[in-house]
């Protein structure tokens, strides 16, 4: 059970730091990322899925289930001889750069230490499940050594420097016992990049590398989700922001792709927003060290609760855009952005593309939506 080698050197991180500390990396783990736990030595109070849920922790006092009382978080029971852990396969392959763990509302059940350990699982060690003992016996790296946790706290960890290797899973352990709410794994994609330069691919998707370096608002949900796969489930998986009053007044998010690429189509999906999408939006793309705009779309409307899809006029396709701004107009809700493009020309889409493919939700047409 023990790792071959030291974990790297890291600092803690203050909690009203946090955000800032790790503002330039995405949360790895996350379960709307494709984030899941696939084992566990035990969950008694709590179900280990809770920790990778993307909304803040809440407290129910005086709320029971049949194992005892309610908690928004991890929690297995009393007198653990030894100490108790999740395998959490990321929803993203990545270099790791720090963590975040949450004991919020833990407050005499809190786990007292914690640490993490990685795993790359390549071609060759692939396997559909693996057992307990299976997971038990992988050679683990250590990445975050055996920290002291306080109750009711967000506690961050961030490395001196993000791994050099990347991992696909991650063994997060908790001693000897008691209660973690949040786990937030925060690193860098291993970027997920077809071999073919001249295949067409989302060059905005957060498998690619892609970020969200810049934006007006998000009042409501944060633009990170426009780079999300899949349609959502909710509006709580999509970029909102708050009505505003200004005459004039546009909304406004910069992504920065992982790789830059020649833009052939855009998709833009307003999913779960039926009262609340923009009425139109703009998509300005920008060539690499260049702040000339280049208006891929340009105030094109969209509707409620649907895909949309635009080809992109073929002298644009020439130019090689490196970052994106999405600009609504005037304010409202997107669920996502696909910026579908190639490394090279000229681009090619493979067979199994989703370019341009409806995906209806099962109530697309079940709502009465009032078009702007």
């Amino acid at each position: 059970m023990l790792t071959k080698t030291p974990a790297p050197a890291h600092h803690a991180v203050e909690a009203k730091n946090i955000d800032d500390a790790f503002k330039d990396y995405i949360d790895l783990a996350v379960a709307t990322r494709g984030g899941k736990v696939l084992n566990v030595t035990d969950e008694w109070f709590a179900d280990a899925e809770n920790l990778l849920t993307a909304k803040a922790p809440i407290s129910c006092p005086g709320k029971f289930v049949p194992s005892g009382a309610w908690y928004d978080g991890w929690e297995t029971r009393r007198h653990n001889p030894h100490y108790d852990w999740a395998i959490i396969k990321l929803g993203y392959p990545g270099t790791i750069a720090g963590f975040e763990i949450d004991t919020a509302f833990f407050t005499g059940n809190h786990a007292p230490f914690a640490s993490v350990e990685g795993f790359k699982e390549d071609a060759t060690s692939m396997v559909v499940e693996r057992t307990h003992e299976q997971w038990a016996a992988v050679e683990w790296t250590s990445i975050l050594p055996k920290v002291a946790l306080n109750p009711n706290a967000r506690h961050g960890f961030k490395l001196e420097q993000p791994t050099t290797d990347y991992y696909t899973h991650i063994r997060f352990s908790i001693y000897p016992d008691g209660g973690v709410a949040r786990l937030r794994v925060f690193g860098a994609v291993h970027k997920l990049i077809p071999e073919n330069k001249h295949e067409i691919y989302d060059l905005a998707s957060a498998g690619a590398g892609s970020v969200v370096t810049e934006f007006s608002d998000a009042h409501y949900g944060h633009p990170s989700n426009l780079l999300l796969p899949g349609r959502g489930h909710d509006m709580s998986d999509g970029w909102e922001t708050k009505r505003s009053r200004t005459q004039g007044h546009v909304d406004h998010a910069v992504i920065k792709l992982g790789q830059p690429g020649h833009v052939t189509d855009i998709e833009i999906d307003t999913a779960h927003y039926k009262g609340n999408a923009p009425k139109a939006v703009t998509i300005a793309g920008f060539e690499l060290h260049s702040d000339e705009p280049i208006l891929l779309l340009d105030q094109v409307p969209v509707t409620p609760h649907r895909q949309h899809f635009f080809e992109v006029k073929s002298d644009l396709t020439e130019r090689r855009i490196a970052t994106v701004n999405v600009i609504m107009i005037p304010d409202g809700g997107i669920k996502r952005v696909r910026i579908w493009g190639a490394s090279q020309l000229p681009a090619v889409q493979p067979v199994e593309s989703l370019m341009n493919v409806r995906q209806e939700l099962p109530d697309e047409h079940t709502w009465h939506i009032k078009k702007h």
